[in-house]
């Protein structure tokens, strides 16, 4: 007889794991940060539609080796090739630099210039204009090793950001 009930016992054991429903999927992760606040687009939209007197906003300026230029590709006039490390002499990098611009803004006064230490090597000027997100990029040979500087300037000598990289022999 207790045969009989471990038997049963076991059968109800199985037959309730085997009806059990699987456990609850594990919460998904954050898809990424939250969105701005409310306020922080407010901002920036007000910047958009009423800040062409105020200049453009720099968002980036990278030491890239390369930038894709491929038509219909996903990162065109993106930076693909970041500089990451020393470059030896003679090879071209690109100052790849990226503003937001506000609706009506044309920006002719900018200049990338390219420093060996502190000393001005080059200077190029370039005009920005566009809604929103405006890509650019200009490129250099370093033709000396040592640390350099790419500075973005607007009017007269107003720095809006810059990058270094090295230079080997």
């Amino acid at each position: 007889m207790n045969s009989n009930r471990l038997l049963f016992s076991a059968a109800v054991v199985a037959a309730s794991l085997a009806f059990a429903e699987d456990p609850a999927p594990a919460p998904a992760a954050p898809a990424g940060p939250p969105p701005p606040s409310a306020d922080e687009i407010k901002r920036v939209m007000d910047y958009q539609d009423n800040g062409k007197d105020r200049g453009p906003a720099l968002l980036d300026v990278v030491a890239c080796l390369k930038v894709d230029q491929t038509k219909g590709s996903a990162t065109i006039f993106t930076c693909i090739e970041p500089v990451t490390g020393p470059v030896k002499k003679a090879t071209t990098v690109n100052a790849w630099i990226q503003f937001f611009c506000p609706k009506g803004g044309k920006y002719e006064d900018l200049k990338v210039q390219w420093l060996l230490g502190n000393e001005v090597r080059q200077t190029t000027d370039f005009t920005v204009e566009g809604l929103a997100r405006t890509r650019t990029w200009r490129a250099h040979t370093p033709p000396k090793a040592g640390k350099w500087t790419i500075k973005i300037v607007q009017g007269e000598g107003k720095e809006l950001g810059s990058t270094t990289f090295t230079v080997t022999d």
